[in-house]
């Protein structure tokens, strides 16, 4: 089976931000029709003596929030630990997966986002990430929206 990632993938990005002292979050995204959310978060120049604190999927109502819990935890003994899997230099990385059914979908919550945050402040602290949902259930051509030129590109080898 064939498969053409601008109709079957979204994709939700966290610029380059210094997130000492503070967090950065991707905005709430809707998963309705998306069976898969992966996010992935990579360390840029980073203080050595700070550690990425949290690093987590939240679940949400709709796209403002209402509601928010999260959906994977940051913890001792979560799924992202941050005693053993402290993410603390250049290059390091977190991939977090979750499956749409995980949404507490009894309750309304079909929306996500990536939550990062480091609590130390001794310098910079600078992450990259993007959240994908994807296995879109109608896949449809430019499922992001409709190219631009000079805003949206989209380039497909045939």
């Amino acid at each position: 089976m064939s498969m053409e990632l601008s109709e079957h993938a979204a994709f939700t990005i966290i610029e380059t931000a210094d997130i000492g002292g503070t967090s950065a979050s991707t905005a709430y995204v809707a998963m309705t029709n998306f069976a898969r959310v992966m996010a992935y978060a990579e360390i840029g120049t980073w203080d050595s003596s700070d550690d990425l604190d949290t690093a987590k999927l939240q679940q949400a109502t709709d796209s403002s929030g209402t509601s928010v819990k999260d959906l994977t935890t940051s913890a001792s003994g979560g799924d992202y630990d941050t005693d053993t899997d402290a993410l603390d230099a250049d290059g390091d990385f977190v991939v977090i997966e979750a499956r749409a059914e995980e949404l507490d979908a009894d309750n309304g919550f079909d929306y996500v986002r990536l939550t990062l945050a480091e609590a130390g402040n001794t310098g910079v602290d600078n992450v990259t990430a993007f959240l994908i949902r994807y296995g879109y259930h109608y896949p449809q051509k430019e499922l992001n929206g409709a190219a631009v030129s000079g805003s949206k590109v989209y380039v497909r080898q045939s």
